[in-house]
């Protein structure tokens, strides 16, 4: 009997089936998921540590800027007005930081090429490292504005020469220089800013403490800040106004507090050249769903404390404050 030819060997290997492949196509996003926060955790660690390297560099400076001239610096040359050896008229406090910090914070021909189209270089970008943080998004016009951009001075306690009336300098200034500081390492000196806007909008070269500076006299200060909204008019007794105080479409808030950039935080320095990663609330901040609120009465709001920007460690409000202002 003839045997039957043998048949032709099966291909017996199986393939995936659908929900293996779900599996592994699910293992693979997760894995991937993970890789990617771990690359973003990694990104943003490190643009918060050059934050930190930049305000550490800026608080140097300004400890060098008073001990040369025994003053801290004012927000802006506006009495006596200057121009600096680049041609800068009435230069901001970056500018007159600069010497300390490499040299110049715009490129000179920058300024040169810009002329008298803007007088006071706002269109102008920084040329500093040391006053951009990394993460300001770049493809912002905001991140290299000198007016606008990263960093904020607490001018209101340090460097505020607005005048009792505004545009008399026959009239005192509001606050600088300051008589002393007793705390300087309960005193912060510059800081991630916020300007007049959210997330983000102009002005944030001053960085606005939780509440009002106190004046004790009870006067009004005469200022065009009273005309923007909230106020309409209507100046406050008793208080200097914060910072933005133009009323322009890029600052609709006359408001900079802290901005907390890295993952909910701030980062700030101190008089004493410490750094800190500090939330809003940490900072003295009365928030509403996380976002500073805006002084709109002489009485601060519930819960903002200026206890780390007076020069003092407390607040005004504190009993302890002391009757010899700065």
């Amino acid at each position: 009997m003839r045997s039957s030819p043998a048949s032709p060997l099966r291909n017996t290997r199986a393939g995936f089936t659908l929900i293996e492949l779900l599996v592994v196509i699910g293992i693979i996003v997760v894995l991937a998921g993970l890789v990617l926060a771990g690359i973003v955790s990694a990104r943003d660690a490190a643009a918060s540590t050059q934050c930190q390297n930049n305000l550490k560099q800026l608080g140097l400076a300004i400890t060098q800027y008073h001990n040369q001239n025994h003053v801290y610096p004012q927000y802006r040359a506006e009495y006596p007005p200057i121009t600096n050896a680049y041609g800068v008229v009435r230069p901001r406090w970056q500018w007159l930081l600069a010497p300390y910090l490499g040299g110049w914070a715009q490129n000179p021909d920058a300024i040169v090429a810009a002329g008298t189209a803007d007088p006071t270089y706002t269109s102008v970008p920084l040329d500093n490292a040391n006053l951009i943080c990394p993460s300001m998004d770049s493809s912002n016009s905001f991140a290299y504005s000198i007016r606008n951009g990263s960093y904020g001075y607490n001018f209101g306690y340090l460097g505020n020469n607005r005048t009792l009336v505004d545009g008399d300098n026959a009239t005192p200034t509001l606050r600088y220089p300051i008589a002393s500081v007793k705390e300087q390492s309960r005193t912060i000196a510059f800081g991630d800013s916020r300007g007049g806007g959210i997330p983000h909008g102009g002005h944030s070269m001053t960085l606005d403490p939780p509440h009002m500076v106190v004046r004790f006299d009870n006067l009004r200060v005469d200022s065009p800040y009273w005309l923007q909204a909230p106020f309409n008019g209507t100046a406050l007794a008793g208080v200097n106004p914060y910072g933005p105080d133009e009323g322009t479409e890029d600052a609709p808030i006359p408001f900079s507090p802290a901005e907390a950039r890295h993952r909910g935080r701030a980062n700030v320095v101190f008089l004493d050249g410490h750094v800190e990663s500090q939330t809003l609330a940490g900072l003295g901040y009365s928030l509403v769903n996380g976002v500073p609120q805006l002084q709109t009465t002489s009485s601060p709001l519930p819960g903002a404390y200026n206890g780390l920007w007076t020069g003092r460690g407390l607040d005004e409000y504190s009993p302890y404050y002391g009757t010899n202002t700065p």
